[in-house]
C-alpha cells in the first residue's frame, strides 16, 4: 500500500461531512490538513476524488469506487481502535484467577472485591485448583493468575513471573478431640503411631506430615483424606482422628472450642504464599493491575 492508513481515514471523512470546514472541526485538525491530506492521497493513487460544489465537496466517480471498497474496512479498522483502547483502559478485559479456596478468599478476595467495583465490565472467573494444576495452567495461558504455596515447584516453568504476598511462613497443626484422646492412649507428648489421621487432600500437608513422622521414627498412615477444610474439622470435631493442617485453614472457633485440643504446633518458614502470572510482557492489562493492587496491600 502506498498511501498510509491515516490519509484514507481523512478521505473517508470528508466524504461522511461533505464538507471540508465539517470534517476539520470533527476531526479537531486544521482545514488545510485535511486538505492536503486529499491532494497527497490524490497524487499517491493518480487521480481526482472530489469535485466542488454549492454545499461543500462530492465524491467523483473515481472516488466513489474507493470509497466503496474501503469504507467498511476503515470503519472495522476504527472499531478495533476503540475496542483495543478499551480493554487499555481496563473497560473491557478478563482475569482468570485459580488456586486453593482458602488462600484465594484469604489473599485474593479482599482487594478482588474493590478492583470489581473500580472496574465493573472487567470479568472475573475464579476456579479451584492444586497449587500443580494451576501453575501449569498460567504456564499454557489457560489461567492470568494462580495463587499457590511457594513449597511447591513453580521453578520448572520458565515463562511464569513470581510475586511474593507473604513471606512470614506458615503454622501447621495437630490437633484432635477430647472424645478421640480418651478413647487412644497417648503415651508421649504427640503419640501418632498407627493413630488415625485426618489431612487435607494437599501435597504440601502430606508432604510436611511425612517429613515429621520420617524425622521422628513415626509409623502412620492417612485414614481420612479429605478436599474441603470443612469436612476435615468435622471428622475431627466428631472424633474420627487427629487433624494435621496449616492452622489459618482451621475455624478460628473450631480451636477456641473447649472440646478441642492443639497437640503440637509446627513453624516452617519456607512456606510462602505466592502469585504466579506469565511474564509482565505476557500479562494483559488487567491482571497486571490487579496483582498491584495486591502487592500493595501486602507490603
Amino acid at each position: 500500500m502506498n498511501a498510509n492508513l491515516e490519509l484514507y481515514k481523512i478521505f473517508c471523512d470528508v466524504v461522511k461531512y461533505g464538507n471540508i470546514s465539517k470534517t476539520a472541526e470533527n476531526i479537531y485538525i486544521s482545514q488545510s490538513a485535511v486538505t492536503q491530506s486529499i491532494q497527497k492521497l490524490e497524487n499517491i493513487l493518480g487521480g481526482k476524488l472530489f469535485f466542488r460544489n454549492k454545499k461543500g465537496v462530492e465524491l467523483t466517480a473515481e472516488g466513489k469506487k474507493l470509497y466503496e471498497y474501503i469504507n467498511d474496512s476503515i470503519e472495522t479498522m476504527s472499531n478495533a481502535e476503540s475496542i483495543f483502547s478499551q480493554y487499555v483502559n481496563l473497560e473491557k478485559g478478563n482475569v482468570r484467577i485459580g488456586g486453593g479456596r482458602i488462600l484465594i478468599n484469604k489473599y485474593i478476595l479482599p482487594t478482588l472485591i474493590k478492583f470489581v467495583k473500580d472496574y465493573p465490565n472487567i470479568e472475573i472467573n475464579i476456579s479451584r485448583n492444586s497449587s500443580d494444576e494451576a501453575l501449569k495452567k498460567v504456564s499454557q495461558g489457560e489461567l492470568d493468575l494462580a495463587i499457590y504455596n511457594e513449597y511447591e515447584n513453580s521453578k520448572k516453568y520458565s515463562n511464569i513471573e513470581i510475586h511474593q504476598i507473604n513471606n512470614n511462613g506458615e503454622s501447621y497443626i495437630f490437633y484432635a478431640s477430647k472424645e478421640y484422646l480418651e478413647k487412644h492412649e497417648m503415651k508421649g507428648n504427640l503419640d501418632i503411631n498407627n493413630k488415625n489421621m485426618v489431612l487435607p487432600k494437599s501435597n504440601i500437608a502430606k508432604d510436611r506430615f511425612n517429613e515429621y513422622c520420617k524425622e521422628n521414627n513415626i509409623k502412620n498412615y492417612v485414614k481420612y483424606e479429605v478436599q474441603d477444610s470443612y469436612l476435615l474439622n468435622q471428622l475431627v470435631q466428631n472424633g474420627c482422628g487427629i487433624g494435621f493442617s496449616i492452622k489459618e485453614y482451621i475455624d478460628v472457633d473450631l480451636l477456641k472450642n473447649k472440646d478441642i485440643v492443639i497437640l503440637k504446633e509446627l513453624k516452617y518458614n519456607d512456606d510462602k504464599i505466592s502469585i504466579a502470572t506469565l511474564n509482565k510482557n505476557m500479562c494483559n492489562k488487567p491482571t497486571l493491575e490487579l496483582i498491584k493492587r495486591i502487592e500493595k496491600i501486602k507490603s
